[in-house]
């Protein structure tokens, strides 16, 4: 599979607006390319939507539009949908574990997105997290730090 894997951190910057939206929303349209909307992912954009509510960094009416944004998105292809089953995700991180984590200090989902991006054979991971990004060199992906990133 082609393009870069935005972790979920990424990937919520372009549905609510947060510090580095602009570099993400610019970064992903130089590059022209679908952001991968898996299961995981999915997961942590509504729990980080529905957390952002219940602490009040957010209304119920921009949960709503940021619920109906993901869906667009989704129908327009934008945010593209891959099927990768959670069991094998889970496995993938348990076989990297001892070595990633071993060295990182990563936490258990950013792991998880790791070992995501390395089944799905993408050659680059976005994210602004540093021990993720880490993880994601050890296991032979391009690092691309969206802090580092001139929009």
């Amino acid at each position: 599979m082609t393009g870069p894997f935005f972790d979920t951190g990424v990937v919520l910057k372009l549905v609510v607006e947060e510090p580095l939206s602009a570099t993400a929303r610019s970064y992903v349209a130089r590059r022209s390319v679908s952001v991968l909307f898996t299961r995981l992912v999915e997961l942590e954009v509504e729990n980080a939507l529905q957390a952002l509510a219940f602490r009040k960094a957010i209304t119920k009416v921009q949960l709503f539009g940021a619920r109906r944004l993901v869906g667009e998105l989704i129908q327009e292809g934008r945010f593209r949908r891959v099927n990768l089953s959670l069991d094998r995700i889970a496995t993938e991180a348990l076989r990297l574990a001892s070595v990633v984590t071993a060295k990182t200090g990563c936490r258990t989902l950013d792991l998880m997105h790791v070992a995501t991006a390395k089944l799905l054979g993408v050659g680059e991971f976005v994210s602004t997290d540093k021990r993720q990004l880490v993880a994601a060199r050890i296991c032979g992906l391009r690092a691309i730090n969206l802090q580092t990133f001139a929009p």
